[in-house]
């Protein structure tokens, strides 16, 4: 069964990108140095290439996190470094492939498609390596973390299919959010992840007596609640957005708005689980997340499809029925008075295969939709099959 079904796949012709970037740092700063990079690249590298490049860049830190520090604990310094300078090179190809593909002719929904799929792939791999560089470790305040990152994606990729328009604020998660890891990156390469575990009041003793309570909040835990705060916001201004676009357009406010619900009910099941089973968090919480980051692009990834295609929102999809799974095994106490199937060690096995599930799903669904695209456009997905002659249209 394809994922985009025949009546919605004529849409795709329609797709036109809008998006609105309003940065300071990206339009003064940034902007005139990814300018300049693009013309590095000779016109018959695909704009898909590009983007690929730069998530291998990430993925070369993750196989170094997972080398060092499996548990999600620090590394060799110089480790941090890296991480820096691949998270920069990944920001700078993910921003310049559109420039390419306007240079090439080779814009469309693929393009879209493929660079929203990395960069939720990028959400995750980036979580783990800002836990080893804040010292979160493995704890709930990591929990949280994954949580707010992942809404932050999520929120921006149901307001863009409702508003039609990919909105970046004056401070965004792919501009300044980004910048801010790789100087966090690079301060735990000079200082160590330790640094830290400093209180603000070691950085400033008078604010002991300023104020107390933030005096004694360490520096990740300040970073967690400056991210969270920052969700809240964007959590009120997305609302704000669907609700308008909704009313702009004529259709129910209620339904658009629920389009959040399956974020918040994955947070829900996911806690549900994690509160009944400590263990996961604290001594097993890799498995748990990979398997959270490739069931949260498979879901974006739905969304994304959908709005290229102008098809209803998937409210539901098949990476929640794992999760649901291990929530229930792990309450069965409280359900039904008897033990779990399988906890502590024995749960182990379960959460690498619900990681293992997860990719076979969002990989089957990545190709399946990537050579639906190519078949309908006529065109390859990480090589330019056609000269530029303007953007791609349907082939005869």
């Amino acid at each position: 069964m394809p994922y985009i079904s025949p009546k919605y796949r004529k849409n795709l012709s329609k797709y036109k990108y809008s998006g609105t970037d309003k940065s300071l740092l990206s339009r003064y700063v940034l902007n005139p140095f990814w300018n300049r990079l693009v013309k590095v690249f000779p016109l018959w590298v695909a704009p898909n290439l590009i983007t690929m490049s730069g998530l291998m860049c990430v993925m070369i830190n993750l196989a170094t996190l997972l080398y060092y520090s499996p548990d999600l604990g620090t590394c060799p310094n110089w480790c941090y470094y890296s991480f820096a300078v691949g998270l920069f090179v990944y920001q700078s190809l993910d921003a310049i492939d559109g420039k390419q593909a306007r240079r090439t002719g080779a814009s469309g929904p693929l393009g879209e498609l493929f660079d929203h799929g990395c960069d939720a792939l990028n959400t995750t791999i980036e979580f783990l390596l800002v836990t080893s560089s804040l010292h979160y470790g493995q704890s709930w305040l990591t929990v949280l973390s994954l949580a707010s990152s992942l809404g932050a994606f999520y929120l921006s990729t149901w307001e863009e299919y409702h508003t039609g328009t990919l909105y970046l604020s004056y401070f965004s998660g792919p501009v300044e959010g980004i910048i801010m890891l790789v100087f966090i990156h690079t301060i735990s390469g000079i200082f160590g992840p330790e640094f830290w575990l400093l209180k603000f009041g070691d950085l400033y003793s008078k604010l002991y007596d300023i104020v107390p309570l933030a005096a004694n909040l360490r520096l990740n835990e300040g970073f967690a609640a400056f991210a969270g705060v920052g969700l809240v916001f964007n959590i009120l201004a997305g609302f704000h957005n669907v609700y308008l676009a909704a009313r702009s357009k004529g259709k129910p406010v209620l339904p658009a708005l629920l389009g959040f619900a399956p974020f918040v009910a994955a947070c829900g099941i996911a806690y549900l689980w994690l509160q009944a089973s400590p263990s996961i968090v604290t001594e097993h919480f890799l498995p748990f997340a990979l398997y959270i980051g490739a069931s949260f692009g498979y879901q974006v990834g739905l969304i994304i499809t959908a709005h290229l295609t102008k098809a209803p929102f998937p409210y539901f999809n098949l990476m929640l029925i794992p999760l649901a799974i291990g929530c229930i095994n792990a309450n069965l106490p409280a359900i039904a008075g008897i033990e779990p199937f399988f906890q502590g060690k024995k749960e182990l096995p379960y959460l690498w295969s619900c990681f293992a599930f997860s990719i076979l799903v969002y990989a089957h669904f990545a190709i399946s939709v990537i050579n639906e695209l190519c078949d309908y456009f006529d065109i390859w997905c990480l090589t330019i099959k056609h000269k530029k002659e303007g953007d791609q249209t349907k082939k005869d």
